[in-house]
């Protein structure tokens, strides 16, 4: 959809946030950062980026259902909260979730996990996935790394990610997905899909279910790898559009377990990547 037709999208869907919201007995109007917000008994925000890519997904008939049960959730998820008192209880439901940056709102269990990005500590439920706030983590017998190494140890047990060996513009690509809103946490244990040799990975996580990795190899040399990173900057835009679950639109490089941000930009058509990346680069050329 373009132009009008895109406009007309937001104000039906928009529209359709705030006849569900009223119905709920919350006031709403919109914010800054693409965010509806619903005052009433909470405070709470509807991201209506991902509204927008879940709305694409299915027939227009079937927003109303759709907006319906997206607004009903997030409200039922905080007005009915979980009894967290019980940790023994509760820690088979702890999981740990990457989100944008952006949605740290200083009450979080939520720590750095790359840049743009963070890893966030939430209950699992059959209806709804929660964060867990600080206040709730400090109650707990379990805290800190301890409680992040849990979340994470659930995210594993729950089974492992597909991939699919794949290529984009003829540059071979591991395609990480899944039907998770866990799939970017797999990035911690990436060395687990993809062989990946001293020199690391090109990433991107655009979406929640979404990672795709590109093993950087001495025989691909200087031009091969710049190529890959062209394809997958250019994926990972698209993807980061598409959704639902926005994460980030970014490139990084992958090197014994941490994500370092390859701040591109592009002269004309050609991608320009950072100095200290280039560096590696040319000793590959020289060792290929």
């Amino acid at each position: 959809m373009r132009g009008g037709a895109l406009n007309g999208a937001d104000g039906a869907l928009d529209s359709l946030v705030v006849l569900v919201a009223e119905n709920l007995g919350y006031a709403c109007r919109r914010v800054p950062g693409d965010v509806m917000l619903l005052e009433g008994a909470n405070r709470l925000h509807v991201s209506m980026r991902n509204l927008r890519q879940l709305a694409r997904l299915v027939p227009r008939d079937d927003w109303p259902a759709l907006v319906s049960d997206h607004v009903t959730t997030i409200v039922t998820a905080i007005e009915e909260p979980l009894d967290l008192s019980d940790f023994e209880l509760a820690q088979h439901l702890l999981r740990t979730r990457i989100y944008p940056a952006e949605a740290d709102n200083g009450v979080l269990a939520a720590r750095p996990f790359a840049p743009g990005l963070i890893e966030a500590v939430v209950v699992d439920t059959p209806t709804t996935v929660r964060t867990v706030t600080v206040e709730e983590m400090d109650g707990w017998p379990v805290s800190g790394d301890a409680l992040f190494m849990l979340g994470r140890a659930n995210v594993r047990a729950d089974g492992p990610l597909q991939v699919d060996d794949s290529e984009l513009g003829g540059v071979p690509v591991a395609v990480l997905h899944g039907w998770s809103f866990y799939t970017a946490t797999h990035l911690a244990w990436l060395e687990e899909y993809v062989d990946i040799g001293p020199y690391g990975a090109l990433v991107a996580a655009p979406s929640r279910g979404l990672i795709m990795a590109h093993a950087i190899r001495p025989r691909a040399g200087y031009r091969g790898t710049v190529e890959a990173a062209r394809e997958l900057q250019a994926q990972a835009h698209q993807a980061y559009e598409d959704g639902p679950g926005s994460l980030s639109p970014h490139l990084f490089w992958w090197r014994t377990g941490e994500l370092t941000l390859l701040e591109t930009r592009y002269d004309g058509d050609a991608l320009v990547l950072p100095r200290d990346f280039l560096q590696v680069l040319t000793t590959l050329t020289a060792e290929s």
